[in-house]
């Protein structure tokens, strides 16, 4: 217990530093807003505008839908034309009685048009080439969903290191007015030497979270700008929240959700089905290959009138004896498609579990917010508390500063809870494979804006 009485001054002193800690603690409840900050909305479609993981995706994405064109082009018309001209030796007989040889120059062409009518492996290839481009815009959706996630993410990383940072700035200015007021009291000689000393530790531990907060937040800006591509601004902050656990609130139906709509997944079995029709390509490689072909070609030989032309239609037969390529390919397209189902199954384990993992998540995240809410209001009456008996001498100023680290406790609790909270929401929906610009537009009306 704080014995003895204070003079006038030294009441003047105490006065002037709860006035102090009256403005700083309605500051870290109520919050200083800016007039304007820019909002989660802006900031993804930044994001959105710029993002390479995404883009590169994209462009794989056209790149197999053209391979479809490439894939059904084998199995359409195909011409070729072929055309020479240089030195020539004719020899020539006519009726075993007159004969005569000659070099000279000749020109020829031919013109060839051949449509397919049986190509298996060609068919095969196409229905491959469609599984392939199928894959890839899954893992387009796939990417797209992921952007909003690490939008988010970095978004309420920033707003929690600068959530820190209030904290540890406010808890500076009050260990600093507590110093300073406990060696003045020492000056005078009705100060306690180790509350002085004590004051001092927790003075000089706050500037040194301070500074850590501070880089902290600039390193949260810059992972930000990393996925913006541009600077970022003052963010906007979240408003009123109450806390919403998982709708519906049933596992299994998030869980059979997941399997039914993750990109991954879809993914996963495009990849397969890819596979499986590989192994029938290359087992077409034995198939005959029937096609009608159309033929034109011309020869000419300057040192005689000879001008020769001819035009002919065929249907043409391919058949392959013995290729000891294809067993091989068989055997391989058959071990990638064992791959591809191994794939499969371990995707569908991780994605149930990462839904499993995100509902229970976002389901602890509610009660957590609202302790912490609890814990909050409890150290601020604390803290209400301390201030008012040491006011009257009946707690220290290590009581004081005892619970003015624990207020500063109790609000990074929340604001950690908050955001956990908010990001366990979008972390559920994108474990599922169900996130959208909606959820991006539902959680920016959280914010507060202007």
């Amino acid at each position: 217990m704080l014995k003895g009485r204070f003079d006038a001054g030294a009441w003047l002193i105490v006065a002037s530093v709860l006035r102090g800690f009256r403005v700083l603690a309605l500051v870290g409840l109520f919050g200083l807003w800016p007039c304007h900050a820019e909002d989660l909305l802006e900031v993804f479609q930044q994001a959105t505008r710029s993002d390479p993981i995404l883009a590169r995706e994209k462009d794989l994405f056209g790149a197999n839908a053209a391979g479809i064109s490439v894939a059904r082009w084998a199995l359409g018309p195909k011409m070729t034309l072929n055309a020479g001209g240089g030195l020539a030796s004719v020899n020539a007989t006519i009726g075993g009685l007159f004969s005569f040889s000659s070099g000279t120059t000749a020109e020829y062409y031919t013109v060839l048009l051949t449509q397919p009518l049986l190509d298996g492996q060609s068919i095969a290839a196409l229905r491959a080439a469609k599984s392939q481009a199928q894959a890839q815009h899954a893992m387009v959706l796939y990417q797209q969903q992921q952007l909003i996630l690490r939008v988010v993410q970095g978004y309420l990383t920033v707003l929690q290191a600068e959530a820190n940072q209030r904290v540890a700035a406010e808890q500076r200015e009050l260990f600093e007015s507590v110093w300073k007021q406990a060696s003045a009291f020492l000056a005078v000689g009705r100060g306690d030497v180790i509350a002085t000393s004590e004051a001092k530790a927790r003075f000089d531990a706050s500037q040194s979270t301070l500074t850590a907060t501070t880089n902290a937040v600039a390193i949260a800006r810059k992972a930000l700008e990393r996925i913006t591509h541009q600077p970022v601004g003052k963010l906007a902050d979240v408003g009123p929240l109450n806390p919403l656990g998982p709708q519906p609130d049933k596992m299994e139906i998030w869980t059979r959700t997941a399997v039914d709509n993750q990109p991954l997944l879809h993914q996963a079995r495009a990849l397969l089905q890819t596979a499986v029709t590989q192994i029938e390509q290359n087992r077409r490689a034995q198939w005959p290959v029937l096609s009608v072909v159309g033929a034109s070609s011309a020869v000419g030989v300057n040192a005689l009138p000879l001008d020769l032309q001819a035009q002919a239609g065929f249907l043409t037969l391919s058949v392959p004896f013995f290729d000891g390529q294809i067993g091989a390919r068989v055997k391989q397209a058959k071990a990638q498609a064992r791959a591809s189902q191994r794939y499969l199954d371990n995707t569908v384990d991780q994605v149930k579990l990462d839904t499993e993992e995100a509902f229970l998540n976002l389901e602890s995240s509610v009660p957590q917010l609202q302790s912490s809410v609890t814990a909050l209001e409890s150290a601020k009456t604390s803290l209400d508390g301390t201030r008012k008996g040491y006011e009257i001498g009946t707690r220290s100023i290590v009581d004081l500063l005892t619970v003015i680290t624990d207020y500063g406790s109790a609000r990074r609790d929340y604001y950690i809870a908050l955001y956990n909270h908010l990001l366990n929401r979008v972390q559920l929906k994108g474990a599922v494979g169900v996130l959208t610009l909606e959820d991006v537009r539902a959680l920016n009306e959280l914010l507060r804006k202007g």
